[in-house]
């Protein structure tokens, strides 16, 4: 029973969480027009004021029974420390390049990833894998500014891989502790691995990969190689972990490692693409080198088998969250591929046959796809 009331979120809680969302952006705003006006000292205690206040409310009624509104109030708790992280480094006048506000997202995630240990806050945990993937990216982009060239898209590939590897590694030793954040950081390994391979499936990015005018940045390296080294040992800790507490088989572990290779293979091909002047991404894809076509297959067939596999999965684990993870990026994909079809084979007859077979297609694959999603759902209920 309690473990039924973590996994679903009722629409009261999702409406709450939104109304947290909407005062954080009120509050912001209210401060941000009278800013000026406060003294340094009475900014900080301001901003330390709500965000404590969110925080201890959400506890207190968290205790008292009211589970919807507590999250809400931790959420806005989460937003408020970050939204004051980024205002006291104003007050302060730091630097205000890429790089400073990639480490004001560093203080801000590690903050939020610490209240969410603190507090026992699952949904302040989701926030925290949020500014993750923000500080990521704005990392990647300093790390050219820097050193004044445009670094190969690839390593910010292999920044995302070794990131879900990190956090299956993540998911193994909190499973082997029995802590509620292990089906977090799991639902979370497998939308990292879906969503970037999702990106890699796109034909218009695939040349970019490893573009010749991109240059290997030796400070993003160091950092590849510090993430992949962290990964590394969280895996193979959790993994250890988990054998030893026998709540893992040896058949997960060998699939996750196959999807790993699988996937940092996906990265490597791309190297092998064929840059072309000609700039695809607003359609006429048809016309890409053959070498990219072939490129383009392999992910996403590789991508489908991964969805089909994470489906699979969450069966296996009677897991409706990931069987549902999976099922909306394959309808992602079908409609994605759709549009491209569409964009590629641009034309009167050939648009009009396309959306008529699309729309068949659709109509009938949304059918399909809803009673699997059922069936599944429904077998997987009856398993537990």
């Amino acid at each position: 029973m309690f473990k039924n009331k973590i996994g679903a979120a009722s629409f009261g809680t999702i409406v709450a969480v939104i109304g947290s969302v909407l005062i954080s952006l009120g509050i912001a705003w209210l401060i941000a027009q009278n800013w000026h006006q406060f003294p340094a000292a009475v900014k900080i205690f301001i901003l330390l004021l709500a965000t404590s206040a969110a925080f201890v409310s959400g506890t207190m009624l968290r205790v008292k029974g009211y589970p919807g509104i507590a999250k809400a109030l931790l959420v806005l708790g989460s937003l408020l420390y970050t939204l004051s992280i980024f205002l006291i480094a104003q007050i302060f006048a730091t630097e205000t390049t890429v790089q400073g506000t990639a480490w004001l997202f560093l203080l801000a995630w590690v903050g939020v990833l610490a209240s969410a240990y603190i507090f026992d806050s699952p949904i302040s945990l989701i926030v925290a894998l949020v500014e993750i993937i923000i500080w990521l990216v704005l990392q990647f982009v300093a790390f050219g500014v820097s050193s004044g060239d445009m670094v190969s898209s690839g390593i910010l590939a292999f920044y995302f891989l070794a990131t879900g590897v990190l956090l299956y590694g993540l998911s193994l030793l909190h499973k082997s502790a029995k802590h509620k954040f292990a089906a977090v950081y799991r639902i979370w390994t497998i939308f990292y691995f879906l969503a970037f391979t999702y990106v890699l499936s796109f034909q218009a990015f695939i040349p970019y990969m490893w573009s010749e005018e991109s240059a290997s940045s030796t400070p993003a390296v160091i950092f590849l190689i510090l993430l992949v080294l962290l990964s590394v040992v969280s895996l193979i800790a959790g993994i250890a972990r988990s054998l030893k507490s026998k709540n893992i088989s040896q058949k997960e572990i060998s699939v996750v490692l196959a999807t790993i290779v699988v996937l940092a293979i996906l990265i490597g091909i791309t190297s092998f693409a064929v840059e072309d002047s000609n700039n695809y991404i607003f359609g006429g894809g048809s016309n890409a080198p053959l070498v990219n076509w072939a490129i383009w297959i392999v992910i996403n067939i590789a991508f489908i088998f991964l969805i089909l596999a994470v489906i699979g999965y969450g069966t296996w684990q009677k897991s409706t969250q990931i069987i549902n993870l999976g099922i909306v990026f394959f309808a992602l994909d079908i409609v994605t591929r759709y549009i491209g079809f569409i964009m590629d084979l641009w034309g009167y007859t050939s648009l009009a046959i396309i959306f008529i077979s699309g729309g068949i297609v659709l109509l009938v694959g949304g059918w399909f796809i809803e009673r699997w999603r059922k069936n599944l759902i429904a077998k997987t209920r009856k398993a537990k």
